[in-house]
């Protein structure tokens, strides 16, 4: 009876401390959102230009910006595998896709605008690609680079270390802690 009972124990604590992987957004204060699926760090406010741009004065802007002690900054990047509504392979399309960020939803992001941000990718020497989160439709396109649009700047990785240790951690040890008390517990009563 006492090997069922350690069993049981054993399976439930496995079950109960098991974790999954969720797309989530986290606020790391000073202005700065990371996206634990994608690895990117944005920057919190959608419109850190004061206007619209040019692709290669966007480009250029946050290839050069520095925020935040961090100078790594970028456009964010494309799939070039799909264009229109729903796709979801781009930094910018996961946002809205997956993370349900819009002009009429922005979640921890502020002044997410209805219209279009260019995206670090080109197409060819004349187009690049570009994304519009529009309450609605999430558009997936491309643009002529002589046409303004709105800029966003995003970074590769975490922007701050995280002071909580991971919760694999603590499940690892628990799950360890009771295979050792079950295994007790089942040489004892084999030996009776």
């Amino acid at each position: 009876m006492k090997r069922y009972t350690c069993i049981l124990i054993a399976v439930l604590c496995s079950t109960l401390y098991s974790t999954t992987s969720n797309a989530e957004l986290f606020d790391r204060g000073n202005g700065l959102i990371y996206d634990s699926v994608l690895n990117i760090t944005w920057i919190q406010n959608a419109n850190p230009t004061p206007t619209t741009l040019y692709w290669a004065d966007a480009y250029t802007w946050a290839d050069g910006l520095v925020y935040e002690d961090f100078d790594d900054w970028r456009l964010p990047a494309t799939s070039t595998s799909c264009s229109g509504s729903s796709c979801t392979g781009s930094e910018m399309s996961h946002l809205f896709s997956v993370d349900n960020i819009s002009s009429g939803s922005m979640g921890l992001f502020t002044d997410v605008k209805p219209s279009i941000y260019w995206s670090g990718t080109e197409k060819d020497a004349d187009n690049a690609w570009r994304f519009n989160f529009k309450n609605s439709s999430g558009y997936q396109g491309t643009s002529s680079k002589a046409t303004k649009k709105w800029a966003w700047a995003v970074r590769n990785g975490d922007s701050i270390t995280p002071v909580a240790p991971e919760p694999i951690s603590y499940v690892l040890f628990i799950t360890g802690g009771v295979m050792m008390v079950s295994r007790r517990y089942w040489n004892k009563s084999n030996k009776a």
